[in-house]
């Protein structure tokens, strides 16, 4: 499968730049451990299992490349930690059980919604299994990987069976485990879960263009009325302005006094400022006309749109303006019902 330019561009940039933050983290481990780190992901794999998720296939490997930069920093840390020397005895011992030279780690797209990772006697390898959802912020599961990399030897001894990854929903890998060890799984999962409550700010590098964010709840919308000649609506979600132009030009008065017959109100659409592609994020209603019929355009029609159509709920109002909000997600059939 040849992979897409875009992918390309990225790998290079972002994976296999030498002065990259990954790059430099997977020295700091080759430093430390005394041992080379061969990783190198099946990109033609990851990019069909995640491609749906990311639009953009340069944040798509951004993302990947994140995950697994946090991964080596992790290992890094708890490399250099004297209180963990013990554990990284296990970790040189394991990769020269297996007659090998280097620190293999692989890398793979799970089905759920948590990043994990794990130590496979199978491949002789560590693997760092990430989320097939949309992730801002892969930071957030460092604690997550140190957790079960120090804990990653130790399943291997109470258990037989390769252990499974924590998001494995299946419940089959219990059957075989008594009534009094069950409630410790129970407990390191909520621990677990726990740790990742931390909230990071997120990278910016990782972050959705506008046009993709956007689409996704909450969304604002803002109604300000200068008089009875304009009013403007600021609205976070395109789709909203949208059907709130296509509407109010389709039952828009003409103005009969002029031979041109313009309509009564201008109304048009203003292209954002953030983003690629024809993205709108405000609508403007003027009535201007110096001769003729004297038109004014009232806020009134559009707050029925907006609180009885659209659903948006009023946040704040005051004289001559009105804040709305959503939290529900919008698609443009919905709109269009």
């Amino acid at each position: 499968m040849s992979l897409p330019l875009k992918v390309k561009i990225a790998v290079r940039d972002f994976w296999e730049k030498v002065d990259s933050p990954l790059q430099k983290s997977i020295k700091e481990v080759k430093q430390v451990l005394g041992l080379d780190v061969y990783c190198e992901p099946q990109w033609p794999i990851i990019v069909s299992d995640l491609e749906k998720i990311y639009d953009d296939k340069g944040q798509l490997v951004q993302v990947v490349t994140s995950f697994v930069h946090t991964w080596f920093v992790t290992i890094a840390e708890l490399m250099d930690d004297s209180n963990h020397d013990e554990w990284s005895e296990k970790v040189v011992g394991k990769v020269k059980d297996f007659g090998r030279s280097r620190l293999k780690v692989n890398v793979e797209v799970c089905e759920g919604e948590r990043a994990s990772t794990l130590w496979s006697d199978s491949l002789g390898a560590f693997v760092v299994s990430i989320p097939k959802v949309h992730v801002y912020q892969p930071v957030q599961f460092a604690q997550v990987f140190k957790e079960q990399l120090l804990d990653c030897f130790e399943k291997k001894t109470q258990q037989t069976s390769e252990p499974v990854p924590i998001h494995s929903t299946t419940g089959d890998e219990w059957d075989d485990v008594g009534i009094e060890e069950t409630p410790e799984p129970t407990k390191k999962m909520a621990e677990t879960k726990t740790s990742t409550a931390v909230e990071f700010l997120p990278d910016p590098n990782n972050l959705p263009k506008p046009g993709t964010l956007l689409l996704k709840p909450p969304y604002h919308l803002i109604i300000n009325a200068f008089g009875s000649k304009k009013i403007e609506v600021q609205c976070s979600h395109a789709g909203t302005l949208d059907v709130l132009h296509e509407y109010l030009k389709r039952w828009c008065k003409l103005n009969p006094s002029l031979s041109d017959k313009p309509p009564a109100v201008e109304i048009e659409l203003n292209q954002g400022t953030c983003g690629f592609g024809l993205t709108y994020d405000t609508l403007k209603l003027t009535c201007e006309h110096r001769y003729g019929l004297q038109f004014t355009v009232s806020p009134t029609l559009i707050l029925h749109l907006v609180e009885g159509v659209l659903g948006y709920e009023r946040v704040f109002s005051d004289a001559s303006s009105w804040h709305y909000r959503r939290t529900s997600p919008l698609a443009v059939g919905d709109l269009r019902r």
